[in-house]
């Protein structure tokens, strides 16, 4: 097996303000105050442009992006986070887009899946799973690996973020997992952990049937995810577990984090990145921190190869 090289990012929070009256029928108008009184100055998506030239440089092949590319899941902000995704298409880069629940934000966007008239739905036509119908899908990015994207966002009420794993996506993820040789090997990504530690309106419902799936399911390498715009890495093999990494929010002005992520038969190197505010203009950049190295286990090796 070749190495391969990818770039986990997450919340991105494309955002462009609607003034129309009809935002007060929907969830839309608490976005848009919540923007202008504070989003605005703590999300700032210029600066992700920079990373197309990050990327390059890096030899970057596959980008993740594990939901929340918009602000209100309104037209605009899609159309400014397609432009993005476009923009890393064109520097030769492959483009995995998964929603979060911001992209879910309106009862409307949810109904009329408004994040899939941007986004595609499926990236081989091989693969009988549509993210739009089926809630996940599956893309080969080398021999013997694949990544599975989840999609749980759901529109929800005033004072929640929640996401859904629900039971016909439960048994259609075991399916899936069924039908592929167990000598493969996946990354799985979805917006939401499948562990949560802060408050119940902002969690993964049913996360515990998600956490019984990785745990049944050892050739689930690395789980990666967003949402909670905190960088983490956590090795969790011991507890019969993925390597769990959030990219934090790329997007965020003063910690703008990311994830480079190298895999080989060897096992992987996660590098941290973070988005640093030069003290003159024209010297803000995208900076690297030690990386975490995780070895698999020998005998693992061979189902790797």
């Amino acid at each position: 097996m070749s190495s391969f090289r990818c770039a986990h990012i997450s919340d991105l929070h494309f955002s462009k303000p609607c003034w129309s009256l009809s935002q007060f029928f929907s969830k839309r108008w608490l976005g848009n105050m919540n923007l202008m009184l504070a989003r605005k100055q703590i999300y700032t998506p210029e600066h992700l442009h920079s990373l197309i030239d990050t990327f390059t440089r890096l030899d970057v092949e596959h980008v993740f992006i594990t939901g929340d590319l918009s602000t209100t899941s309104a037209e605009g902000e899609f159309a400014l986070a397609q432009e993005f995704v476009e923009s890393l298409k064109r520097a030769n880069l492959n483009v995995y887009v998964l929603p979060g629940n911001h992209d879910q934000y309106t009862a409307k966007a949810y109904r009329d899946q408004l994040f899939y008239q941007f986004f595609e739905t499926q990236y081989t036509p091989c693969s009988r799973f549509n993210l739009k119908k089926d809630g996940l899908t599956l893309a080969p990015l080398a021999p013997n690996w694949s990544l599975i994207l989840l999609d749980t966002a759901l529109a929800t009420s005033l004072i929640s973020s929640c996401g859904l794993f629900n039971r016909e996506l439960e048994e259609k993820l075991e399916t899936a997992l069924k039908e592929i040789p167990s000598t493969h090997n996946f990354i799985l990504a979805n917006h939401f952990p499948f562990f949560h530690n802060d408050s119940p309106r902002k969690m993964l419902k049913r996360g515990s049937e998600l956490r019984g799936i990785l745990e049944r399911n050892p050739q689930i390498r690395l789980y990666i995810h967003g949402h909670t715009h905190r960088h983490c890495i956590a090795d969790l093999r011991a507890s019969n577990l993925p390597i769990v990494l959030d990219s934090g929010s790329t997007a965020h002005q003063k910690i703008g984090s990311w994830n480079l992520i190298d895999i080989s038969t060897n096992g992987c190197t996660v590098q941290p990145y973070y988005w640093q505010i030069g003290s003159d203009k024209g010297t803000n950049q995208w900076i690297s921190k030690d990386p975490k190295i995780f070895t698999w286990e020998l005998s693992d090796v061979t189902t790797l190869v």
